[in-house]
């Protein structure tokens, strides 16, 4: 039996918890997006976009679910359970992806804005998987940011929260 990369990670049940819990959000995603009114001016929807959210959730859902089938198949079939495998925990990149999120949570808070936090956010979890903080993963994370923001503000007509930044982005 050899060892690799394959073998870490959760066991089936767990996977297969994961992918139901997924699916279950995907319908409620959905069941909530066909409650939303339908848009009467040029452009597309709030519903459409949580339509397009509810799709992806599925869609991580089911690969979650054959990911759970091929793991179970592997361990009966092996009698190798992963968790008798398992590395640790990398706790200082969890805490760069958290230590980001909290930074994001604040800046909607206290009026930065969503870029700024959302940049904020991409930095932290780029740290997290290795990326040195610098000007490069700021600049990235300022332009993906931006970007979503306008695609949420001019294509769906949904409303960020806003910023000096945003609001200097949409004057």
């Amino acid at each position: 039996m050899s060892i690799d990369s394959h073998t870490f990670g959760p066991s089936w049940r767990t996977l297969a918890g994961i992918a139901l819990a997924l699916e279950i959000l995907a319908l409620l995603i959905w069941l909530d997006a066909n409650r939303l009114p339908e848009q009467m001016t040029v452009g597309v929807g709030p519903s459409a976009a949580m339509r397009l959210v509810a799709l992806f959730v599925a869609v991580l859902g089911v690969a979650h679910a054959m990911t759970a089938w091929g793991r179970r198949v592997r361990e009966t079939e092996e009698g190798f359970a992963p968790r008798d495998a398992a590395p640790a925990t990398n706790h200082a990149a969890l805490a760069w992806i958290l230590g980001g999120l909290a930074v994001l949570a604040a800046c909607v808070q206290l009026g930065g804005g969503f870029i700024v936090g959302a940049t904020a956010l991409f930095v932290g979890t780029a740290r997290a998987f290795g990326q040195p903080v610098s000007a490069r993963s700021v600049g990235i994370g300022l332009v993906l940011t931006a970007l979503v923001f306008l695609f949420f503000a001019r294509v769906l007509s949904l409303s960020l929260p806003a910023g000096p930044l945003e609001r200097l982005l949409l004057a």
